[in-house]
């Protein structure tokens, strides 16, 4: 049969099949709305946790997402039934360590030394300018990095602001049966 084909055509033809057995393999999207802007989004596989509207907690995985239902762990939960999205808190970064400190502080000094004897006129500047060369990028990062840590969201509150919309891909049996080719 391929004999009579030439090789172009053959290697097309079986990048087509590939493509063809690939597009059908695409999963749900559960999105976090508020207004048209999406703020979160998650697909099959995620992990998730739901408080539900009778004040459970609602711990695991999507398994599938079919006709505005979540399926966490095989279990179905429609979109009503949630109350909040929570979502999972970050680990706090540690100060460096001792050695990473005095590192800095030696680097710092370094620095206020070689800018001290640089500009002569201005031994002061240079010395403050040292360990504000070394050290500030270290305090900025730990305690600005608290400060906005410090109000951060924990949950989406599914209702006045946030609501929940289901975009599933599956093709139903029903739907399957219809198509005339």
């Amino acid at each position: 049969m391929f004999g009579y084909m030439n090789r172009p055509a053959v290697i097309i033809t079986f990048l087509f099949l590939l493509a063809t057995s690939v597009s059908f393999s695409q999963t749900g999207y559960l999105f976090v709305k508020k207004g048209i802007k999406k703020k979160r989004i998650y697909t099959e596989g995620d992990a998730i946790q739901l408080r539900l509207q009778d004040g459970s907690l609602l711990n695991g995985y999507i398994t599938l997402l079919r006709n505005d239902t979540l399926f966490i762990n095989g279990r179905p939960v429609h979109k009503t039934g949630v109350k909040e999205v929570l979502l999972p808190k970050k680990a706090k970064k540690p100060f460096p360590d001792a050695k990473t400190v005095a590192l800095i502080a030696a680097g710092s000094a370094l620095t206020s030394v070689g800018l001290a004897i640089n500009d002569k006129e201005n031994r002061t500047e240079a010395l403050i300018a040292g360990p504000v060369i070394g050290f500030g990028p270290l305090l900025l990062k730990h305690f600005g990095g608290r400060a906005i840590r410090a109000i951060p969201r924990k949950k989406f509150r599914i209702g006045k602001k946030f609501y929940l919309q289901v975009l599933d891909f599956h093709i139903s049996p029903q739907t399957q049966r219809l198509k005339t080719f």
